[in-house]
């Protein structure tokens, strides 16, 4: 009997120093499990106590072989998002590749958006969703406004996650302007604050290749006999519409959206500066119809809807000034800011 207890002594000890192999003969300085001849299987750990702050966990990598520890950003990065857009940024930049990549990480994945057209050298922009939650409104916007220089990859001023409100959005930062749209017209780079200026209206609300990059600048709708549109014509940038120049999944705002936020975002005196729940609100001016130059920049944020009006074939919008906001109407021909929300 002694001897039995000895020998459970000896191996306990022996157990307690030695290293440990599932089907090998040669354990390394880890757990070591191979596959014995043509068996499968799966690595399970059971009864681990979940930590409410885990935020790591262990996978297996194919290329190299190994399981390998990532954090749960990662992972999700991983596998949200888009591959085929992340190695364009490595191709087309790839001196400041990784730099651009890292700014894009302090996004959470699921809050990351591409522009609509990334990918085609004009519009390569990176934005960044936002919800704005007071009381009983919860909606998902955009952070920037489309085309911001903050959003542009190529831009020394890239930055999708900044966060301005008040004073330091409303005043002086042109890098969150962005472009300048005529009401309901597609991304065609006629939004862009430098395109070339034409007086050939486009042919139909869809068709504008005569005039595509340009900036229409006669009379007070850039299309032709735009003033008879109705119905469907008129809800092109809404969810779905054809026109739509929002990141997929969002669309431009109605104006019944926008004053849905802004009685939500309400300040003492409806003042611009004091607005503080969706950032990046900033006085970019507009375009004028008539000769395609810009005014009011510093002055007046002026956001289109997708909303029109009939009647006097004008487009609905939000004017932020210093000391009021205000949804108003205007000629489809001006360029304004656009800002997205998510559809519901």
């Amino acid at each position: 009997m002694k001897k039995l207890l000895l020998s459970f002594v000896v191996l306990t000890g022996a157990l307690a120093t030695a290293q440990v192999g599932i089907n090998t003969e040669e354990p390394q300085a880890m757990l070591d499990i191979s596959a014995k001849d043509s068996q499968k299987g799966d690595l399970r750990i059971q009864d681990v106590e979940m930590k409410e702050k885990t935020d790591w966990l262990l996978i297996w990598d194919e290329k190299d072989q190994k399981v390998k520890r990532t954090s749960l950003s990662d992972l999700k990065w991983d596998i949200i998002v888009d591959k085929e857009k992340i190695n364009y940024i490595r191709e087309k930049l790839p001196d400041k590749a990784d730099k651009i990549i890292n700014k894009i990480k302090k996004c959470s994945p699921e809050n990351i958006l591409f522009d609509k057209h990334f990918g085609d050298g004009k519009h390569d922009f990176v934005y960044c969703a936002t919800t704005v939650s007071v009381g009983g409104y919860n909606r998902t916007w955009l952070n920037l406004n489309l085309g911001a220089a903050y959003a542009d990859i190529n831009s020394p001023h890239f930055n999708p996650t900044v966060n301005k409100t008040g004073e330091e959005a409303y005043r002086g930062d042109k890098n969150l302007y962005g472009s300048y749209y005529q009401w309901q017209r597609a991304s065609d780079g006629h939004e862009f604050r430098d395109s070339e200026l034409t007086n050939e209206k486009a042919s139909t609300w869809t068709d504008a290749r005569r005039s595509e990059g340009k900036f229409i600048g006669k009379g007070d709708n850039w299309v032709a006999d735009g003033e008879k549109a109705s119905g469907s014509d008129l809800e092109l940038w809404q969810a779905g519409g054809i026109n739509n120049p929002c990141p997929s999944g969002y669309h431009v705002p109605t104006i019944q959206e926008w004053e849905e936020l802004l009685l939500n975002d309400a300040v003492r005196g409806n003042r611009m500066w004091p607005r503080n729940k969706l950032p990046n609100i900033a006085a970019a001016g507009y375009r004028l119809y008539y000769n395609g130059l810009l005014d009011d920049e510093n002055s007046v944020g002026n956001y289109w809807s997708s909303s029109s009006v009939i009647s006097n074939r004008m487009g609905r919008f939000i004017a932020f000034y210093n000391y009021n906001s205000s949804p108003t109407s205007s000629l489809r021909a001006f360029g304004y800011s656009v800002r997205c929300i998510k559809n519901n």
